[in-house]
């Protein structure tokens, strides 16, 4: 568990990440696209993040064509949250 956290972290250590991230909290799924002109990207630069957050399990692409549709992975996120307080109740074992 201390690898998947510090993957989390290692993910979220940039303020554009966390950007999409919470945009995507917003959403149900965003495309590429529509990210990419929100946040004022190039195309590598915004895979270079997406493979980051895709990588650390934060975040679930979905390809349809061409398009990729983005979202957050609520079960991978909520599992990990109840792991965490599993190994809190058990005083940190």
């Amino acid at each position: 568990m201390a690898q998947k956290l510090a993957d989390i972290f290692k993910a979220l250590s940039d303020p554009t990440r966390v950007s999409i991230v919470r945009k995507l909290l917003s959403e149900k799924e965003v495309s590429c696209q529509m990210l990419r002109t929100q946040f004022s990207l190039s195309q590598p630069a915004l895979s270079h993040h997406f493979n980051k957050l895709i990588d650390a399990n934060i975040i679930t692409v979905r390809k349809n064509g061409t398009s990729h549709f983005y979202s957050i992975n609520k079960i991978y996120l909520k599992n990990l949250g109840i792991d965490i307080q599993k190994t809190i109740e058990r005083g940190g074992e």
